[in-house]
């Protein structure tokens, strides 16, 4: 005589495996989360960072914004930098604006964020403010 929970086990098991692997190309993807905008934030004359910064991106309907943030010391005993990320695993075409203070607003339209398989593949831009 069949055992009926062994054959539901085998089912259900395969029903979950198949949904797992399905449709599987070989494509092994990573657990990392990435941005697709990542915006270096510079004085335009002296090419240090502003002591803070905001971004603000939008795509469509959609918006985001990072910030205030100040500048980040490296480890590597460089100069400080400040990086603005988002549009995190978030594929489009973005108009992004830089706000700092004592600085005029910055402003680049229409950066397209593409994607492949697995993540967005990161976009980096420059913002070199003017006071």
């Amino acid at each position: 005589m069949r055992n009926p929970t062994r054959s539901i086990f085998i089912v259900v098991a395969a029903a979950l495996l198949q949904s797992c692997t399905s449709p599987f190309d070989g494509t092994i993807c990573t657990d990392q989360f990435v941005y697709g905008l990542n915006v270096t934030v510079l004085d335009s004359i002296t090419l240090s960072p502003p002591a803070k910064a905001t971004l603000l991106a939008r795509s469509g309907a959609f918006a985001d914004s990072v910030g205030p943030r100040a500048p980040f010391p490296l480890s590597n005993g460089g100069p400080p930098m400040l990086i603005l990320s988002t549009a995190g695993e978030r594929a489009g075409v973005y108009d992004i604006t830089v706000k700092a203070p004592g600085y005029r607003d910055w402003t680049k339209n229409a950066v397209t964020v593409t994607a492949d398989v697995c993540h967005v593949n990161p976009v980096p831009v420059t913002a070199k403010l003017q006071q």
